[in-house]
């Protein structure tokens, strides 16, 4: 019989970025079926609570009661999670024409779709057309002369960089002056210029990602001195809210500067619908022991790059029990050194074959994986309440290389 494991258990992760001390949690019953999916498949594989991702849907829905909801895909593109955004009422936002094809495939309509992003190429605009044009958020000016030329009499938004910092990791920050998103507030009339000829319903803030509060304060404020001379009828004040954001807050400020002028309030959560709903569960395969102290995993950069990438810090939920604790560092699979999912983490010891779970994963997790060292992605499942659904099935070694001549 199994050992029970606390529903909440308090660990230090130290990373270069900072030292957080993390409370995991995960639903009871999501967490009994996870060991039940550990004992039906091989990992590394990635897990999704679908009530928690409704719970995240709802509690949103209760601060942005009058915004249209576009879904940003990138944050988790499973067509089995947007056909149900579809069907619980939202739009969705995509940041390439590749998403842009997925959101139809998933039965979205073109005009439930905004298409985002710095780069829309001449052939995926005339691919568009064929498929039917979607909404266009304008991020440059020579975009809006290009779209104007290519797709006249397209609805588009002006995506605005208010030039402004932000409490995010650089690669994240979008809306500084420095970044290559947006069109700066001086060059506003000269964009809205080079839409004629185009539908521009209004202007689109995306400040970044992973934000806090006082951000979007910011943010807001700027549009508000923007908008006084223009009369649009919509403001899209973007997503990018961070997992501790004060939904309650930037939810009143965001629903005072839409009635201040009139127009429909847009917004597009990623990862604060799918980040808490998903886990990636890993196992153990050893203790290595150099100058540090290793558990080495079969997950690593390739599955979950965010560690590496960013310096993110995944709270990570032993699904094993030990009356011994060590401090560890987790290592991943791929030669090399970067491949490290956390350090300084106090864990039980484990036996090899026990498994871990990586919290915190289900944005921007499969969504970037990899085959990097010819690694398979891994398989992706979704836990409806009552049983198991397949949302990505693991991709087969053959599959590597299938379209290599």
């Amino acid at each position: 019989m199994r050992e029970p494991i606390p529903s909440a258990v308090r660990y230090w992760v130290a990373t270069p970025m900072s030292m957080t001390s993390f409370s995991t949690s995960l639903r009871p019953e999501f967490k009994e079926a996870l060991h039940e999916a550990l004992e039906r498949y091989p990992t590394p594989f990635y897990a999704y609570d679908l009530i928690r991702i409704q719970e995240q849907l709802s509690r949103l829905r209760e601060h942005f009661n009058e915004a249209r909801i576009f879904y940003a895909a990138k944050a988790n593109p499973r067509l089995g999670l947007l056909r149900r955004f579809r069907d619980g009422g939202l739009d969705l936002e995509a940041a390439s024409f590749g998403e842009v094809w997925r959101a139809y495939h998933a039965g979205f309509h073109p005009r439930q779709v905004l298409w985002n992003g710095p780069v829309k190429t001449p052939e995926q605009l005339q691919r568009a057309k064929t498929l039917g044009m979607p909404m266009i958020s304008l991020d440059s000016i020579a975009q809006a002369q290009r779209v104007a030329e290519l797709a006249p009499g397209s609805q588009v938004l002006l995506r605005v960089n208010p030039d402004l910092p932000v409490h995010t990791h650089p690669h994240l920050a979008t809306g500084q002056g420095e970044s290559q998103f947006g069109i700066l507030p001086q060059d506003l009339e000269e964009a809205l210029a080079a839409s004629q000829g185009l539908e521009v319903l209004g202007l689109h803030l995306h400040l970044g990602s992973l934000l806090e509060t006082e951000d979007f304060l910011q943010g807001y404020a700027l549009l508000d001195e923007l908008l006084k001379d223009l009369h649009l009828p919509v403001i899209d004040l973007g997503g990018g809210f961070g997992l501790g954001v004060d939904l309650a807050a930037v939810g009143e400020a965001a629903h005072a500067l839409s009635r201040r002028y009139a127009a429909e309030l847009w917004i597009e959560p990623g990862r604060l619908l799918v980040a808490q709903a998903g886990v990636l569960l890993t196992r153990c395969w050893g203790i290595k022991r150099t100058r540090r102290t290793y558990l080495l995993l079969d997950a690593g950069m390739s599955a979950l790059i965010r560690p590496m990438l960013y310096g993110a810090v995944h709270p990570v939920l032993p699904l094993y029990t030990s009356s011994t604790w060590e401090t560890y560092d987790l290592a991943g699979p791929s030669c090399e050194r970067g491949d490290v999912i956390a350090r300084d983490l106090r864990l039980p010891q484990p036996k090899e074959g026990d498994a871990l779970a990586i919290l915190e994963a289900g944005a921007y997790g499969s969504a970037m994986s990899s085959n990097y060292l010819d690694q398979p992605r891994p398989l992706e499942l979704l836990w409806n309440g009552a049983s198991w659904e397949v949302l990505r099935f693991s991709q087969g070694l053959e599959a590597l290389w299938e379209q290599e001549p």
